[in-house]
């Protein structure tokens, strides 16, 4: 997906060399600046920045965000400095709101796999549930954000983000606010050329008003006990916190403190606990060692 992205938004930004010309809104521009903004570390909301000058020098810049036509997630690797960018100062609150609105969904799920279900492995335990912004609902552990329009406008421009992912590097020059992205271009329909790739676009807030709803969905992190293996150290927005009761594994389903715990807490915590209970793999849980054996799917 990544590499298709990539080749396809590169070959947007071909058609709009220095020097070409386009129609916007009736009236005609030339281009003098174009190139993908980056940063240091990170992404800015902007993928094809594009400015262009019309017959009176004025000049106007085209931010586009540029996503595939099945291009679902608005952010799939979300940590907190992310979140608050998006969300703004009050990102903890929001998140933590949203996951417990699901508090039940993620209560009834099973936490230690002796055999495989669906496309979790045998030999997993989970150490929480990593989260991702959509632009639609996928999943039981997924719902609306519950955003203002404001927030909604935020998420997809980018006008919270800071420092060079906001001034990002065009051509390896900084420019301001080149990282917020003003504009949105689907490739629902080919596009042959720089005039089909402006007739494409649709503003921000357009596209806003039309798709006022952001959504998220929460996908489990496990640790694989036959391999012992997880997928790194990912923010969780809810996590699950083991440890020993009465020489038994227990565990408390955290919501309060998204991404703030990763992958690398929680395993510190699981695999402290299965120490001291002397287990290796799920095939040493049982009845005698684990609390809730309601949790065990065998």
């Amino acid at each position: 997906m990544a590499k298709t992205f990539g080749v396809a938004e590169h070959r947007i930004l071909n058609f709009f060399k220095e020097g070409t010309r386009f129609n916007y809104e009736g009236i005609d521009y030339t281009v003098q600046v174009s190139g993908k903004p980056t940063c240091a570390k990170g992404e800015p909301k902007t993928d094809i920045y594009i400015q262009a000058i019309n017959q009176r020098n004025i000049s106007k810049e085209f931010k586009i965000s540029f996503k595939k036509e099945n291009a679902d997630f608005l952010e799939n690797k979300t940590n907190a400095e992310r979140a608050e960018q998006l969300l703004g100062d009050d990102w903890c609150d929001i998140i933590s709101t949203a996951t417990s609105n699901l508090r039940n969904e993620f209560l009834s799920r099973m936490l230690i796999y002796k055999k495989k279900f669906a496309k979790t492995d045998a030999g997993a335990i989970t150490l929480g549930w990593k989260f991702e912004l959509l632009n639609v609902a996928s999943g039981q552990l997924s719902g609306d954000m519950q955003l203002t329009r404001e927030q909604v406008l935020d998420v997809y421009a980018g006008t919270n983000l800071t420092g060079d992912k906001k001034d990002a590097a065009v051509n390896g020059i900084n420019i301001p606010n080149s990282g917020i992205s003003n504009y949105i271009l689907f490739e629902d329909q080919p596009v042959h050329n720089a005039q089909q790739a402006i007739d494409a676009l649709i503003t921000i807030e357009d596209y806003v008003d039309q798709n006022p709803n952001v959504y998220f969905a929460c996908k489990a992190l496990n640790y694989r006990t036959f391999k012992g293996k997880y997928d790194g150290n990912r923010p969780l927005a809810v996590y699950v916190d083991w440890h020993v009761d009465n020489q038994k594994l227990a565990y408390d389903i955290c919501f309060d403190t998204p991404l703030q715990q990763g992958g690398d807490y929680a395993y510190e915590r699981l695999k402290a606990a299965l120490d001291d209970l002397d287990v290796e793999t799920t095939d040493d849980l049982n009845a005698n060692n684990v609390e809730d054996t309601d949790k065990i799917y065998e």
